[in-house]
């Protein structure tokens, strides 16, 4: 009787010890406690002659999502973009590129590739467009920058 009771109380205890730690692991990592950036795909412009590009990594680690956006802090990031028409020309390195970017507080980043033809996908240029995000700039009270 008293070896459960104190099973039941070391059980408890580590319970209350876990909720802790998971709520400071949270906060830690919480993107949009501070002013925050996203990075994500563009959307296709045949005016352009842009698509939307691939976003493999930001700073060497695979976002867990790349179709959507991506929350990032802001400061000097690296995008491993990728793009390809469907067609499997050209060696796999002319498909990515890097793309330093500084991002900058409460702004969409929009990672496009500005293709020569579709027919050769292997020339092509990223390009990133960028704009304020409303909600972040508001909380924060971050003002654009130009």
């Amino acid at each position: 009787m008293n070896t459960s009771r104190v099973l039941i109380a070391a059980i408890l205890a580590a319970g209350g010890t876990a909720g802790c730690a998971t709520s400071t692991e949270e906060s830690a990592y919480a993107p949009y406690a501070e002013p925050y950036a996203f990075v994500e795909p563009g959307v296709a412009s045949t005016t352009r002659k842009e698509a939307p590009a691939f976003i493999h990594t930001v700073d060497g680690q695979q976002p867990l999502s790349s179709r959507y956006s991506i929350p990032v802090p802001p400061g000097k990031h690296v995008l491993e973009v990728y793009f390809s028409s469907g067609s499997v020309a050209g060696s796999p390195e002319k498909h990515r590129k890097a793309v330093e970017l500084q991002a900058a507080p409460c702004t969409r980043y929009r990672v496009v590739a500005r293709y020569v033809s579709l027919v050769n996908p292997t020339d092509w240029e990223p390009v990133v467009y960028s704009e304020l995000i409303g909600e972040c700039a508001a909380k924060f009270s971050t003002k654009p920058v130009s």
